[in-house]
């Protein structure tokens, strides 16, 4: 299981696909890790406060491979 925040823990197996989506507004941007999971289940979660979508994608993907 991967803790992506701490509401939320995952079982990378079940992962189907993980892709970001990045927004960008005229006074800032957003950053989202959208996470499918086999069963159809979406998880959109967004970077900061104490979430850091890098590392959890990075996470996901060495424990995938």
């Amino acid at each position: 299981m991967i803790r992506i925040t701490p509401d939320l823990s995952i079982n990378p197996a079940m992962v189907a696909s993980v892709e970001r989506d990045n927004r960008f507004y005229a006074n800032g941007s957003a950053f989202y890790l959208v996470i499918t999971m086999n069963d159809g289940k979406v998880h959109r979660v967004e970077h900061g406060y104490g979430v850091d979508i890098f590392a959890i994608e990075k996470a996901i993907g060495e424990a995938v491979a």
